[in-house]
């Protein structure tokens, strides 16, 4: 099958074929749904490390750290979907609910996937839009609400997956509210009365990476957002906490692979329709 992408307001979706390429460690803005079909590669979401089977769905959450570590060069085939909060939360609020809480398991085994029907529905996505067919717009949200829902049956039956400790919940559930803003780690110690060098190290130990690194990936997801809903560089370095522009340039280039705010955005032209 040849390479399939539609991008539509509120929600991607692409199939694939390729050669391992390097992925850094990176987060998003919306929620994915990744179903691996072929390859040799290993998913790893924070503190958790997945081997990919044939047949394995991944899902992940807005601010979750994620990336696809490759074994060998073997062809790497995937369907996905990716949605933002409107699109979920226009269809039902409860549906928006649970599928975050399912979502926060991280993985369906290839055997329940395909005992719930969502490597159909996958590939019903791909031959709608193939084939062109009528209200296939229609059609593929259709297709993406059965799958969240066919999630969330699976992990209301089987809810035994293990979630970051409480007290590294509580620690991102502040930096995710509070990333924009000027800080040390002694202040945010504070705020959750915690001890400086504790919560680094807990931080540090579930999820791998520093609280620093948390949050300038934080930023740098959010400065994405900003830029696609039309905001200038400049306004974007103030917006996303950053008191001067080299020091927003200096964070950003860290995990944009080297590459300038404003040639990355060049490169990256196509304005996104997750809002």
């Amino acid at each position: 099958m040849a390479k399939i992408s539609v991008r539509q307001p509120h929600y991607i979706y692409s199939y694939d074929r390729f050669k391992p390429v390097d992925f850094s460690y990176h987060m998003h803005q919306y929620y994915e749904i990744l179903y691996f079909v072929s390859g040799n590669a290993k998913y790893v979401i924070e503190n958790k490390e997945f081997d990919m089977s044939e047949g394995d769905i991944f899902m992940t959450r807005p601010n979750e750290l994620h990336t696809i570590i490759f074994n060998s060069d073997s062809v790497y085939e995937r369907h996905f979907i990716q949605f933002d909060y409107e699109f979920l939360n226009g269809l039902s609020q409860t549906l928006f609910a649970s599928a975050d809480r399912a979502f926060s398991f991280n993985k369906v085994p290839g055997a329940q996937a395909r005992k719930y029907g969502i490597d159909k529905l996958f590939e019903g996505i791909a031959q709608c839009i193939k084939e062109k067919k009528a209200e296939w717009d229609l059609l593929t949200k259709t297709f993406i609400a059965q799958i969240v829902i066919a999630i969330c049956n699976i992990h209301n039956i089987n809810d035994n997956s293990q979630l970051s400790s409480p007290r590294t919940a509580k620690i991102k559930q502040y930096l995710n509210a509070h990333f924009t803003d000027d800080f040390s780690l002694q202040s945010i110690a504070d705020k959750l009365y915690m001890n400086k060098y504790y919560m680094c190290h807990i931080f540090k130990q579930e999820v791998n990476i520093t609280i620093k690194e948390y949050i300038e990936m934080l930023r740098f997801a959010y400065a994405q957002k900003l830029y696609y809903e039309g905001k200038k560089l400049s306004d974007i370095a103030v917006m996303c906490g950053y008191g001067d522009y080299p020091l927003f340039y200096k964070n950003f280039t860290k995990y944009s692979g080297g590459v300038s705010p404003s040639a990355y955005f060049k490169r990256n032209n196509k304005r996104s329709p997750l809002k």
